[in-house]
């Protein structure tokens, strides 16, 4: 264990690995500046680039992306009131309202401090964390693993989409996709209707690139928006640091909330949206000035910004030792892991663990990069936001076409990437998740392989396991959590109008 630490730890740092964290840290801060993009996006555009980079410098590229993006975006929340990032809308509900009242500069300093030091701090709760989690891990057979995957998908359902039932049907969308092509186990060829473009499945990067990238391109143009910001504000360094020192003042609220954060990003399948809503929250149930949250409370940024960036190393640590996404973006970097022949479970944790240090201890890098350029460039960086759409226009699509053709050289690849735009779209108008579409996809393939082996190997009593009979009682609690909920409130309502 030691010796792997220390080899992953000397990976990092070779100055190639830090050049590729680097890279990744600036376009991650810049992406999550510009609203509507976010890490999801991000990682679909740059999965072509990884395509043939060694596996510890492609991964640590892509894991700086997502571990800074959140960060980027709060300070388009801060500034402008738009969510650079889905999750930064819980920072817009008190960091919006300080910069009109003049503490931009502050929000964004408290912002950046508290997301830098949420993120290394949690990489610190992950390491301690693998030696307790490695030998549970090594129990898990192909029967826990079945049900791992199934309760991975369960979570994303219910959180990501507006209904429980919208959610399940967008990741079964995913899960039927998945099946097409060929299937080693039988030697058969499902749903190809005699295309040999089909008899290999669909691409996963031109799935990504238009679900995510081109869907939010068709968004735009139906919305008839013509620039992303409308106003701009400045930002005075003096004002940063006030807010440095904010996170100093509240630390311990910080610490709460880094914790939350990172517990909630090792449960599969919730991510960062859910624990920036419920560390802001916590923030203000916890505070003496909970009456001033909404109008411009500094510990209203501290909150949920702690929680965004420490939420990366739980999502992170569950993607590698479960193989099942911890949140949504995980489900993109998991296409990461398995285009450069990296495959997350039990087996990287046993042979590849060194990989595992490398990209944990890659995280705390990337933030401290992230925070210390945000900090100092803070001023400016808010310019970024300004960029007219018709640039995004020209940009984007390029970007998207050229990825989605390079990884096979084949031209269907684009009419899949128009087409799953297209879907996107729709997908997003009405209210479906395109997270959990993405996750059963991702998972289909790994989930047909666990299930066939388990029925194959301990017949159809399989899931009779302790461990499976535990996820099945959870993934029960997790569908039936709305109704239950529900009707407690029904009651309890009916029985306070009595008294």
């Amino acid at each position: 264990m030691v010796e792997a630490l220390l080899q992953g730890t000397a990976t990092v740092f070779h100055p190639t690995i830090l050049i590729g964290i680097f890279i990744g840290t600036v376009f991650g801060i810049v992406i999550g500046i510009i609203p509507a993009i976010g890490a999801m996006v991000a990682c679909s555009l740059f999965l072509p680039f990884v395509y043939r980079m060694p596996p510890d410098l492609a991964l640590s590229f892509l894991v700086a992306i997502t571990s800074v993006t959140v960060t980027g975006g709060s300070i388009t929340s801060i500034l402008l009131g738009i969510p650079g990032t889905v999750p930064n809308a819980a920072t817009i509900i008190d960091g919006f309202p300080m910069a009109q009242k003049g503490e931009g500069g502050r929000a964004i300093g408290a912002a950046v401090a508290s997301s830098m030091f949420g993120g290394i701090i949690s990489v610190f709760f992950a390491l301690g964390m693998i030696p307790v989690i490695r030998p549970i891990v090594l129990t898990f057979r192909a029967p826990e693993m079945s049900m791992v995957i199934l309760m991975g998908l369960s979570f994303l359902a219910i959180i990501a989409a507006g209904s429980p039932i919208k959610g399940m049907i967008s990741g079964l969308w995913g899960l039927l996709l998945a099946l097409i092509g060929f299937q080693g186990l039988t030697g058969a060829y499902r749903f190809t209707f005699g295309s040999m473009f089909l008899s290999d499945g669909i691409d996963l990067i031109a799935v990504a690139l238009g679900l995510f990238a081109l869907a939010e391109m068709f968004d735009m143009i139906v919305s008839g928006k013509t620039t992303i910001a409308k106003r701009e504000t400045k930002v005075r360094m003096r004002h940063v640091l006030q807010g440095v020192k904010d996170v100093y003042v509240h630390k311990w609220l910080w610490l709460r909330s880094s914790l939350i954060g990172y517990i909630i990003g090792v449960i599969p399948g919730i991510g960062g949206d859910v624990a920036m809503f419920i560390a802001y929250g916590h923030a203000k149930h916890t505070s003496k000035n909970s009456d001033k949250f909404g109008a411009g409370c500094v510990e209203g940024v501290i909150g949920p910004e702690s929680a965004d960036n420490a939420c990366v190393a739980g999502d992170l640590l569950t993607t590698m030792v479960f193989g099942i996404p911890g949140g949504p973006v995980m489900a993109i970097l998991l296409g990461g892991f398995l285009l450069v022949g990296v495959i997350p479970g039990p087996v990287m944790v046993k042979e590849n663990l060194p990989l595992v240090f490398t990209l944990l201890i890659g995280i705390a890098v990337a933030n401290a990069i992230a925070g210390i350029i945000c900090i100092l460039v803070a001023p400016q960086l808010i310019r970024v936001a300004s960029i007219h759409i018709d640039y995004l226009f020209v940009v984007v699509p390029v970007v998207v076409f050229v990825g989605a053709f390079v990884t096979e050289s084949d031209v269907l690849n684009l009419i899949v990437a128009i087409l799953f735009g297209l879907l996107g779209f729709l997908m997003k108008k009405f209210d479906y998740s395109r997270a959990a579409f993405v996750l059963g996809f991702v998972l289909g393939e790994l989930f047909e392989f666990y299930l066939s082996r388990s029925l194959k190997i301990f017949g159809l009593t399989f899931f009779l396991s302790p461990a499976c009979l535990t996820m099945i009682v959870i993934i029960i609690g997790v569908f039936s959590y709305p109704w239950f909920k529900k009707i407690v409130s029904r009651k309890f309502l009916k029985g306070s109008k009595k008294v």
